[in-house]
């Protein structure tokens, strides 16, 4: 078996990675009280970039805890007070090679959650569908969640403002770029849908203005981080759902992004709808639409959900995609590039795809994994203690 295609380095906007894979963002619940970097925030991500991958993309990270995300174990990078740990992180990311880039979201949006106030452009309910989650979370089938309050205008251009803040903040603590999180049909992916999205204003109703916010997040990134900085964008190819947005749709998106100056384009499925698309039970259901967007665009396209690595080589030699994301793979075994690069494919402990990750998440614990039992307890391992802080500042 060649694994040649996925060592091979890659321009993505200004900074070449060292190989074609990368830790897609995975959601740990591992923060403080108020979003900051705990110990094992650090052990954790510096398993995964001592494992070998190009590049980090940390998970899903709040840019703001306006609606009441504070408590549950998201990283939030909203406050000054929090530079000290993302400096580590950020630190203990690069020090192994990998490019260190921040999932940064507006929040969940029509999620509901326990003690969280459901937010979006309309006032649409989550309805969870017989048959719409995967195995693992098909407890949640069945149920319909309140209405969702709908933004005012005022309220979308302060979620405008506090997301540039954090992004200039991330950039100051010496991460390589941020992925602006449109994807999974959290907040922002929400006012890219034609379901959720029902406005009439400037920020709802036609295509154009569905893109309203999207486009003054990328304008105003790209702005104020200037180009020197990557910025990605993580989006949903179809939404899988009756009145969602369809692959086609997206692809135009995908083409306006890259003439805003995006970096590169990260895929995801579904939305929160359509959950058994986000995290499909096997692998390589992504790969069509990944695809299909490579196919319109010329920045890097960014696969996850791929596990066997031929499959991965594969995809990428075949020129279907340019980067394979991995998250439940990385989580069974943070070894899995370093394995795969030296011909051990035979040692990796296999991701089952039972979702054991995602039920412990969901249900309110930390992320746990049901074949790899040191997740959650990296802390614990010297092999994993993050290196020394260099002396300096974080901008670079």
């Amino acid at each position: 078996m060649s694994f040649t295609e996925l060592f091979s380095p890659l321009k993505v906007g200004p900074k070449e990675l060292k190989n074609r894979l990368a830790f897609a963002p995975t959601g740990m619940g591992n923060a403080d009280d108020h979003g900051g970097v705990t110990d094992q925030t650090l052990c954790h991500y510096t398993a995964r970039a001592k494992g070998g991958v190009g590049m980090v993309i940390v998970e899903h990270t709040m840019a703001n805890l306006k609606f009441g995300l504070e408590g549950i174990g998201c990283l939030g990078f909203h406050r000054d007070r929090n530079l000290a740990g993302m400096y580590d992180l950020a630190n203990a990311i690069k020090a192994f090679g990998a490019a260190a880039v921040v999932q940064l979201s507006l929040g969940l949006g029509r999620e509901p959650g326990p003690g969280l106030e459901s937010f979006g452009p309309s006032a649409v309910p989550v309805e969870f569908a017989p048959g719409c989650m995967p195995k693992g979370l098909k407890g949640f089938e069945g149920y319909t969640a309140p209405p969702p309050r709908e933004l005012a205008i005022p309220e979308i251009e302060e979620l405008e403002d506090l997301f540039i803040a954090s992004a200039l903040r991330i950039q100051s603590a010496g991460f390589d770029g941020i992925e602006i999180h449109g994807g999974h049909g959290y907040a922002l992916a929400s006012f890219l849908s034609p379901h959720a999205n029902q406005r009439k204003d400037r920020y709802g109703g036609s295509f154009e203005k569905r893109m309203t916010l999207a486009l003054n997040l990328v304008r105003r990134c790209r702005e104020g981080l200037g180009k020197d900085f990557i910025i990605g964008f993580r989006i949903s190819g179809d939404e899988h759902i009756q009145g969602g947005r369809r692959i086609s749709e997206t692809i135009d998106i995908a083409r306006i992004l890259e003439k805003e100056g995006i970096d590169y384009i990260h895929l995801t499925s579904g939305t929160l709808e359509a959950k058994k698309f986000t995290f499909p039970d096997k692998e390589g259901v992504i790969l069509p639409e990944a695809e299909a967007i490579k196919a319109a665009v010329r920045v890097p396209v960014i696969c996850p959900n791929i596990h066997d690595p031929q499959k991965a080589a594969d995809a990428v030699k075949k020129g279907r995609v340019d980067i394979v994301s991995l998250s439940r793979s990385l989580l069974a075994d943070p070894q899995w590039p370093v394995k795969v690069r030296e011909g051990r494919t035979n040692e990796i402990r296999r991701c089952i795809l039972c979702n054991t990750c995602l039920n412990t998440l969901f249900t309110g614990f930390k992320t746990r994994c049901a074949v790899n039992p040191d997740v959650g307890r990296e802390r614990f391992m010297p092999e994993y203690f993050p290196p020394p802080r260099k002396i300096g500042k974080g901008k670079k």
